[in-house]
């Protein structure tokens, strides 16, 4: 089952989850643009970099937990209507 999901991730889902699509998706993404170019300009080369990594590190560590959110979800929704189709059994 989790090859299953893994790939209905990979190949479908991933893509469409990044999407902006909303008001508030636009916001939050031009927020987000203008705040990293207000620190940029604080900071040094060196320091720049380091915060990158930093900020690189959360986005692969967040991916990671939504993907984990999904696939926890996906497992859930299952049993729950396996456990829902044996109800008065």
């Amino acid at each position: 089952m989790k090859e299953t999901l893994a790939k209905l991730w990979n190949d479908y889902l991933s893509g469409e989850c990044a999407a902006i699509d909303t008001d508030e998706e636009r916001k939050l993404t031009k927020k987000a643009a203008e705040l990293h170019e207000k620190a940029s300009a604080l900071l040094n080369k060196e320091q720049e970099q380091a915060v990158e990594k930093y900020v690189e590190a959360l986005y692969d560590m967040e991916a990671l937990f939504v993907k984990k959110a999904f696939f926890t979800g996906c497992e859930f929704g299952v049993s729950f209507l396996l456990d829902a189709g044996n109800f008065g059994k």
